[in-house]
């Protein structure tokens, strides 16, 4: 008989826990699965290593979602059976509470071993080989995305251009500036050129072929000095430098207990000590929370037990970052630092199981079921609002009382499922800013910002999620209650009662539009100006275009230091003019050049030497000097922009730019798309969740759940890799925009043809 209870108990547990689990874990990848599409599929990364970076970011995430599925899984559990009077025939056939402790703490001692293994064993050796494997795929394309007719200056100390490209990948006609010696200025001009990469090594080279280097002393320019070469190598330093030693993070317990005992005073080390034993301890601490919170709920089910979860978890990472910030202070120790908030959890358990030993219950009803919906005034009823003196058009009202019932119950899940991921991503916000926080010494308070700033765009990511599994549950539980049966009999066909769903994804949609053209733009300004504060970093939202090299029109080449803007003076100013074949025909150099007009500049203390076959004819040294040039002031001071932080008009308007100046376009022609595609997202979840929700029948609202994330799974997988290809120029972007959704919108059509409508 026991036997039998335990095993009812944990499989009440295990389904809520394995969704739970799903749907957080799904959450923590969301935004990795869209970066590691854009980074990895746009440097040339195989499916197998995408696929072996992805499993090695899970121990880490499962670390972290294990004990956060815990307590839903328990606290779900509990709260069906409470809502179900279940407990009560418990209790009437003399089992009390503590018979429900065995199954409970068997399940969290479980999630307890396996969340140490994780975090103790697994999740570091996984963390230290991303972390190796990443940057070397992130080495090995370092070149791979340079493309012709476009300067790259993310080579330590060069500036590379190259005209054409063969299908060999070999460039023609390079043009290199290589700024290694700070006293000489050296340029080097070659027919041919390619990248070198050896994997994992130190340096990489370039080598050229058939070219010529000019150089002089910058001091004394009139000694100048032409090298002729056939073949010519120069060694290029990575960009990145793979760490060779692990940070605390990526230790494993014996060597982290070995490095602790070696350095007892590192307050880094102690605190990652204790988080390996605190964090799993917390499965214990959350499972016993949730049965004592469970079995009090009166009303609610499992739904009001996945929002409550979230409440829970919320307050308990919020004081385990306010400890981990009072520990790096040194205003309490490690221990109590790690410990407190498990403590916290096991008190308020303790004191809920009390609570509920004394046959007491909450009653969730007026938190979560929102009876206030449709609730009518006192003594009204639909026939007296129906006999108002109103004329008739007046009274004509297109939403039906079904339209309504529909809505009111979407509308419930919809809310209930927004608020509870937007909840998470919060929590995942602050989770991963505050070891910046604390290392740069930055007020929590920019975190919080950062939090609002960042609402618009998470609010974006998690609408189309949300109307998916609203309209899944909303149908599938009308599906169970054999509801849409009965609207089949009264003649009313699925395409209409599907209507109400598939006009809030319409109106989802255009309010996504919206959020994204009027409000995301400048919300994405300020969100990147505070991760800027919090990573002490410059701002990278709003660049400089011409990072000092800008190719002008006929065949010129503009470089200078430095641009003042309020003077309009560019400091060490140079004009290269190439021939025909990119040979050097001429250059311009001054020690300023300020604007005269939209189309004047006066150089100041220069030069200016003439070529003929690559040897300088003559030197003429000037102290004043008017320049006419085809390029106007805007030509130079326009700003590379970060693209998420425009509207459509202004991608528009910035690639008319960037074709003007002969620059490549291709990724803001890519994310212009998107801004038109990425809207519908919501309509188009809702035209795949409508034939899933009817072909589930009476499965369930956690089946709906796990369906959901599924689906979501797909599509947004999906979506990061149409965007990088059509970024990366593969596909054409206006393609690649648009080809999740053309796929969904099939697949939902033909699942629906599968209905009996």
């Amino acid at each position: 008989m026991k036997r039998a209870f335990d095993r009812y108990i944990l499989k009440e547990i295990a389904s809520p826990f394995a969704i739970g689990l799903l749907v957080y874990t799904f959450t923590l990848l969301i935004n990795q699965i869209l970066i590691l599409s854009k980074t990895l599929i746009a440097k040339g990364a195989t499916t197998g290593t995408v696929f072996k970076i992805l499993l090695y970011l899970l121990p880490d995430l499962f670390s972290f979602t294990i004990p956060m599925a815990t307590l839903m899984g328990v606290l779900a559990g509990m709260s069906r059976l409470s809502s179900d009077s279940e407990i009560v025939a418990f209790r009437t056939m003399g089992i009390p509470n503590r018979q429900l402790l065995k199954p409970v703490l068997l399940f969290s001692l479980a999630t307890w071993f396996v969340s140490s293994w994780l975090i103790m064993f697994l999740a570091p050796e996984a963390n230290y080989r991303f972390s190796k494997l990443h940057t070397g795929v992130v080495l090995s394309q370092t070149i791979s995305g340079i493309k012709p007719g476009i300067f790259y200056q993310d080579l330590p100390f060069y500036s590379l251009y190259f005209r054409d490209q063969d299908r060999g990948g070999e460039w023609q006609d390079v043009f290199l500036c290589s700024m290694k010696n700070p006293e000489e200025d050296t340029l080097i001009f070659a027919k041919k050129g390619r990248f070198i990469y050896k994997q994992f090594q130190k340096d990489n080279y370039i080598v050229l072929y058939d070219g010529v280097v000019h150089s002089f002393k910058k001091k004394d320019p009139l000694k100048y000095s032409l090298t002729f070469f056939s073949r010519k190598t120069e060694k290029i330093s990575n960009l990145i430098t793979i760490r060779q030693t692990r940070r605390s993070t990526q230790l494993v317990f014996p060597e982290l207990f070995r490095k602790l005992r070696a350095n007892p005073g590192d307050v880094l080390l102690s605190l990652e000590f204790h988080k390996k034993f605190a964090l799993p301890f917390a499965c214990l601490a959350l499972g016993f929370l949730g049965m004592s919170l469970g079995i009090s709920t009166r009303k609610g089910g499992k739904t009001s037990g996945f929002v409550i979860s979230l409440g829970i978890i919320f307050i308990y990472y919020v004081m385990m970052t306010a400890g981990r910030n009072l520990i790096l202070k040194k205003v309490i120790s490690p221990f109590w630092g790690s410990w407190a908030p498990t403590f916290f959890l096991v008190a308020i358990g303790i004191w809920l199981y009390r609570f509920s030993a004394r046959e007491k219950g909450i009653n969730w009803e007026h938190f979560l079921a929102l009876r206030w919906l449709g609730r009518r005034k006192p003594g009204s009823t639909p026939e007296a609002a129906g006999s108002s003196k109103k004329p008739l058009f007046l009274r004509w009202n297109p939403i039906k009382i079904l339209d309504r019932y529909v809505l009111r119950r979407m509308f419930l899940i919809f809310f209930l499922v927004f608020s509870s991921l937007l909840l998470v991503f919060y929590i995942i916000n602050i989770l991963e800013l505050i070891d910046n926080v604390i290392e740069n010494n930055i007020p929590f308070a920019y975190v919080l910002k950062y939090d609002y700033y960042a609402t618009p765009e998470i609010v974006s990511i998690i609408l189309p999620i949300s109307i998916l599994t609203a309209v899944l549950l909303t149908f599938s539980l009308m599906s169970k209650n054999n509801e849409v049966t009965a609207v089949q009999v009264s003649g009313i066909s699925l395409f209409r009662l599907a209507l109400p769903a598939v006009f809030l994804g319409l109106f989802l949609s255009l309010a996504t539009f919206f959020i994204q053209e009027n409000i995301l733009p400048e919300a994405n300004r300020q969100s990147g100006r505070m991760l800027d504060v919090i990573h002490k970093r410059k701002s990278y939202t709003d660049i400089e275009f011409a990072k000092n090299w800008v190719l002008g029109s006929e065949n010129k080449i503009y470089f200078y230091n430095f641009y003042e803007k309020r003077r309009k003076r560019f400091i060490n100013f140079n004009i290269l003019y190439l021939d025909g074949e990119g040979r050097l025909h001429q250059r311009i150099s001054a020690l300023s050049a300020s604007w005269q007009g939209e189309n004047t500049l006066r150089l100041s203390h220069g030069y200016v030497r003439r070529f003929k076959d690559n040897f300088p004819l003559k030197q003429q040294l000037f102290k004043e000097m008017q320049l006419q040039i085809c390029e106007n002031q805007d030509y130079f001071t326009q700003k590379i922009k970060f693209s998420g932080a425009m509207n459509s008009a202004e991608l528009k308007e910035y690639i008319r730019f960037l074709q003007k100046n002969r620059s490549d376009p291709l990724r803001y022609q890519a994310q212009l798309y998107n801004n038109y595609a990425f809207p519908f997202s919501s309509l188009v979840m809702v035209f795949i969740a409508i034939p899933f929700s009817f072909l589930m029948g009476n499965r369930g609202a956690l089946f709906g759940i796990g369906i959901a994330v599924g689906i979501s799974m797909i599509y947004w997988g999906a979506l990061g890799i149409f965007s990088s290809i059509g970024a990366t120029g593969v596909f054409s972007p206006l393609l690649s925009a648009f080809a999740p959704l053309v796929i969904f919108s099939v697949i939902s059509g033909i699942l629906f043809l599968k209905i009996k409508t």
